[in-house]
């Protein structure tokens, strides 16, 4: 029996097909719901590797992906068929995972583990990973109506030139590197599954939101508003005016994530017709541990 890791940089239609069933395979099995970012995947750099497959006679039966958004970490997404787990190979996988997250330089792993998986939070906890925060994933149910007050606010899909203006937003409300932000944003204008708002105020850009098409799913993320605009309701807006047009354009399902602790964005999104679907749990590990 031929068994190997196949390191990757960038995914074969192949494997992308092959992840796809053992993603399924193991949902079905665990009931869980996989997080994986399949536009990411499809997106991948061919510049460095952050895909690890695990190989039994040509099959591949377990998987490690990588997700770097930032310099200070990376995410870590995995899975391994139930019929080949208990034989050590998420650990050869994070040994792999590990080379190539030290030659870069990263200080952290942080794994994503949903909650109701048990199994999963013993194997993360078994490599030394500790609990850091969670975030629950939350799908519109039943759409809220659009506010009816009148606004000077609009919201309009972003614009090319824009992307520095889009970064240093990213910098005041999440705190990300400038030159990263501004790499992340241009790409998302170059995929085609990516849909960038702004919302403006006359003369000035005060917020912004992101669209991401995955085939069966339209995730909402990247959503912001500059903190001296905040507390007068243009979030709500923000957030019902795309919705309504998402609706409007028939995407069966919506969805985003957001911090268990952050209590008014739970507040705005169930207030916008969005329900709690599972949680997830991140667990930090620094590589060279």
């Amino acid at each position: 029996m031929k068994q190997y890791i196949k390191k990757s940089s960038g995914l074969t239609e192949a494997q992308f097909a092959a992840i796809e069933q053992l993603e399924a395979v193991c949902n079905r099995a665990d009931g869980l719901t996989m997080k994986l970012n399949p536009e990411k995947l499809r997106e991948r750099s061919t510049g460095e590797i952050n895909d690890f497959l695990y190989y039994v006679d040509e099959q591949p039966v377990a998987y490690l992906a990588l997700f770097s958004f930032n310099k200070k970490e990376v995410e870590v997404s995995a899975m391994t068929h139930p019929d080949y787990r208990r034989q050590g190979i998420f650990k050869q996988l994070l040994a792999a995972a590990r080379d190539e997250v030290n030659r870069r330089h990263i200080p952290d792993f942080l794994f994503i583990c949903e909650q109701r998986s048990a199994a999963g939070a013993q194997t993360v906890q078994a490599v030394g990973a500790r609990y850091d925060f969670s975030e629950y994933k939350m799908i519109l149910e039943e759409a809220a109506q659009p506010p009816s007050t009148s606004t000077a606010l609009d919201l309009r899909p972003a614009l090319a030139g824009e992307v520095a203006e889009l970064a240093r937003m990213d910098v005041v409300c999440f705190g990300t590197d400038f030159e990263e932000a501004k790499k992340w944003i241009a790409k998302s204008f170059a995929s085609e599954n990516r849909r960038m708002w702004v919302a403006t105020l006359p003369g000035i850009t005060i917020g912004k939101i992101l669209v991401s098409l995955t085939g069966h799913e339209t995730f909402i993320n990247a959503f912001c508003v500059l903190p001296e605009y905040r507390g007068r309701g243009y979030g709500k807006t923000i957030l019902s005016r795309l919705v309504a047009q998402l609706v409007g354009d028939q995407h069966p399902l919506i969805s985003l994530e957001v911090a268990t602790d952050n209590e008014g964005a739970l507040s705005l999104y169930k207030n916008a017709g969005f329900e709690i679907s599972t949680v997830y749990d991140y667990y930090r590990l620094p590589p060279g541990s």
